[in-house]
């Protein structure tokens, strides 16, 4: 039998559906694989490593869910909002807990755990609006003393969103207007609030009216609704500014004219024939993000400006299999090797997808981070973005559940351009947290690992798995000055079957 040597140099498709293993004519089964976990595609062809997530706070083994969102006041005014059963607490972007008076700063809501995923936030101005179907809408603000403050609001107009079954379930923010929709009783009408004049903003505003000289007049700066009465028995599901105000509803997207808003203009039309699940939907660069019906597709649109409307296509075709669990929720991130989407889905799953829609790049993988004794109690929560600087790219945060507990951790792509273990070095190792020791060490404390299975990168040397003590204590049988010690990772890479000269297909012969 002849002796074949095959190559495959580029890997740029990821991971992809069982069902294209026969599509041995397809560009995507040729730069594909057949697993892709814990590495990431690049545009390059090349598959990196994923570094391991960094701990930032143990959230606690009492909470049994729990929901982040970034406060995103600028680049000396971000915080985390974690938002767990009827509590809300706050921290630093170094994972430390925001105190007031000494004592962990802790605001009493009515959200409770069920109703975490379906809470809609959006900062504007420096404020985060958080509106859910069943609570009146409110906002959290950045105060002196307290240090946040959150306040039911009060509407005035012809809207007030102030009874049951009238609570907005999304918004967006366009042209100094706010706009609210998806009401249990009016499920397909959308809501603006009044557009700035002299005195500021009129968020709070909704009247559609007023008498001028007797005579009940609409002017341009009133507020307005719209009732779409074509949605097919389906409801709006979400909304999001993207240079026009996209609409999610069940079976259709829609998108607002184009024109200035006011009473008379404001209108909407349908620009997609597909549906959009209520999962938060993401603007990247001229392109919204959605999940689609169900949550089982990812789909990509933009503004197309021949055919007057949004053009789209599916990002998951290829990795449907990865898909089956359902979205929970993504975020994208810039990083040093591009876009990349992280996709969490409703059984604890990550997942990523590496994007770069001008060089045809959309590459899948699977992200099982790493876990404790009990593997099966390790799932992520909740994932938000921290946006980057001029000096640095996007961090990912992330809420992971393992062995009982709750951990807050970020996760930063970046390739090494040194070998050297110091803090900035990428550790290839799972909620990790690092030490220093100028004299050196052979011991290291680290409470929230207690009892738990860990890996070990000290001084450039990969130590031992070693067991923790209860109490967070572990020892080596090395001194060392630096260490990075966390959970393991598991990076898998498979190829596909290829295609190999023969009498006919050499697939499934031996």
């Amino acid at each position: 039998m002849a002796d074949y040597s095959v190559l495959q140099n580029n890997f740029i498709s990821g991971e992809i559906d069982p069902m294209l293993e026969g599509r041995l004519d397809s560009v995507k089964y040729q730069t594909g694989l057949r697993l892709c976990q814990n590495v990431l595609p690049t545009i390059y062809g090349a598959l990196v490593k994923r570094p391991g997530t960094r701990y930032l706070a143990s959230v606690g083994s009492l909470i049994t869910k729990a929901r982040i969102v970034l406060f995103d006041g600028g680049d000396d005014n971000r915080y985390i909002v974690e938002f767990t059963n009827n509590r809300m607490r706050f921290y630093a972007m170094d994972g430390s807990l925001v105190l007031h008076s000494g004592s962990t700063h802790e605001i009493a809501t009515t959200y409770t755990d069920a109703q975490l995923d379906d809470l809609s936030c959006v900062m504007n101005k420096g404020v985060l609006y958080i509106v859910h179907p069943s609570h009146k809408p409110a906002k959290l603000e950045k105060t002196p003393t307290p240090p946040f403050t959150l306040t039911e609001l009060t509407f005035t107009g012809g809207m007030t969103f102030s009874e049951a079954g009238d609570y907005p379930s999304t918004q967006a923010f366009k042209g100094g207007r706010w706009y609210l929709a998806g009401t249990t009783n009016n499920p397909n009408t959308i809501y603006a609030s009044r557009s700035p004049d002299e005195t500021g903003d009129r968020f709070l505003n909704f009247t559609f009216s007023e008498s001028i000289d007797n005579v009940e007049t609409v002017l341009p700066d009133h507020a307005f609704f719209l009732q779409e009465t074509d949605m097919h028995g389906s409801r709006i599901n979400w909304m999001i500014n993207q240079k026009r105000i996209i609409v999610g509803a069940g079976r259709s997207i829609w998108m607002d004219s184009g024109e200035m808003a006011t009473p008379s203009t404001f209108d909407m039309n349908v620009t997609l024939n597909t549906g959009a699940s209520k999962v938060r939907p993401q603007a990247y660069q001229g392109f919204v993000i959605y999940a689609g019906t169900g949550g089982k597709t990812l789909n990509i649109i933009q503004y197309s400006q021949d055919s007057g409307g949004y053009v789209g296509t599916e990002l998951s075709m290829t990795a449907r299999h990865l898909l089956t669990a359902g979205i929970k929720e993504f975020t994208v991130t810039e990083t040093q090797i591009g876009a990349v989407i992280w996709v969490l889905l409703e059984n604890g799953s990550l997942l990523s997808c590496s994007l770069d829609i001008g060089n045809s790049v959309i590459g899948w993988a699977r992200h099982p981070l790493g876990y404790g004794q009990d593997q099966n109690e390790m799932v992520v929560q909740s994932i938000d973005v921290v946006p980057g600087s001029e000096d640095e790219y996007d961090k990912l945060l992330l809420v992971v559940r393992r062995s009982g507990a709750l951990f807050l951790e970020s996760l930063s792509i970046t390739i090494p351009d040194t070998l050297l273990q110091d803090s900035a070095s990428p550790a290839y190792i799972d909620c990790h947290s690092y030490h220093y020791s100028v004299a050196g060490t052979d011991n290291v404390n680290v409470p929230y690992l207690g009892g738990e299975m860990v890996d070990a990168i000290a001084d450039q040397a990969v130590l031992p798995v070693q067991e923790v003590s209860p109490l967070g204590d572990v020892t080596y049988d090395r001194t060392f000055m630096r260490i990075n010690i966390g959970f393991p990772i598991e990076a898998k890479v498979t190829i596909l079957r290829p295609e190999l000269p023969s009498n006919g297909t050499s697939i499934g012969k031996r």
